[in-house]
């Protein structure tokens, strides 16, 4: 339900999270975000236990952050002085100076939060970063809309739910493909992006209580994309397809059922868009009503794999 909301926000806000800054054992738990709100726009997002709201956001008006492979550096002052930043971003150790005063501002953007005063750092303070910045370095822009190839293998077991029995186990093997059809979004504290994709399950093995074997096909993935960290990524997402059976599941219905899942998962150690799978799936196929009566099968089913955006 979260993906469908998001998919049909019609205020959702474009935005890229390059690098996290934070104060080693900071009792405000004070956070500074590089972000970038545009192909050229560039803000700094901050966070602390002292704000009464999530987040407040600075505009870096023409900024130009150097980024490379292994370091963000970015120098910007406003023309009258009222904000600077002078920042060397690294995964570790790194630098920040902020200044920023909202009297002199406002005069420039009248919509500035007040809050922006609480991101001063009062001089160069050490900070401990993380980067996200492969897409640029790559020399793609973050708003390149990714493909995704996923192979993927894994068992299920039947639960007792609504007309589904226990006591079923099956294996499955899918080839997926996805696109992403928006930019990254934000919707309250939950960003991401949202993909379309098809699924197909050249393999489906239900080896108790009886052997029957049978081949899928999900035209509909509905999938939302969480924002990439450094060592891994996460995604939920919602199914709708078809199942074909050598014999009818359950006994008492056809060869041919409708299918449904919600689930989700994470890449591990991403290299070169490739990553390690594990995903968990509710899934849940049934005939749809479509001769009289409407019993399915109900199971929870783990899948692990391999995925390549590009």
């Amino acid at each position: 339900m979260i993906v469908a909301a998001l998919m049909f926000a019609a205020q959702a806000v474009t935005a890229a999270t390059v690098a996290t800054c934070r104060v080693p054992n900071d009792p405000q738990s004070r956070t500074w975000s590089l972000e970038r709100a545009a192909p050229d726009a560039w803000r700094v997002v901050f966070s602390s236990k002292s704000l009464d709201k999530p987040r407040v956001e600075l505009p870096l008006g023409n900024a130009s952050p150097i980024v490379d492979q292994s370091k963000i550096t970015l120098a910007f002052a406003s023309a009258n002085g009222g904000r600077a930043i002078d920042w060397t971003i690294t995964n570790g150790a790194s630098s920040l100076d902020l200044r920023v005063n909202h009297g002199l501002e406002v005069n420039v953007e009248r919509d500035l939060d007040p809050a922006v005063d609480l991101m001063n750092t009062d001089g160069p303070i050490e900070v401990s970063c993380s980067m996200n910045v492969q897409r640029l370095v790559d020399g793609r822009s973050t708003y390149d809309r990714a493909s995704e190839w996923t192979v993927a293998a894994g068992a299920a077991r039947s639960v007792n739910l609504y007309q589904s029995t226990s006591g079923r186990a099956y294996g499955v093997a899918t080839l997926g493909w996805a696109k992403d059809l928006t930019r990254d979004l934000s919707w309250g504290p939950i960003r991401g992006r949202f993909a379309w994709g098809v699924e197909a399950t050249p393999v489906f093995a239900q080896f108790e209580p009886s052997d029957i074997y049978g081949v899928g096909f999900a035209p509909v993935i509905w999938r939302w994309n969480f924002p990439p960290q450094p060592r891994w990524s996460a995604f939920a997402e919602l199914s709708m397809g078809g199942l074909w059976t050598s014999e009818p599941i359950p006994e008492d219905t056809g060869h041919g059922n409708f299918t449904a899942h919600w689930g989700g998962g994470i890449r591990f150690k991403p290299r070169g868009g490739h990553a390690i799978v594990i995903a968990y799936r509710f899934q849940h196929f049934s005939n749809g009503n479509q001769q009289g009566s409407n019993p399915g099968v109900n199971s929870h089913v783990v899948l692990a794999g391999w995925s390549h955006r590009s």
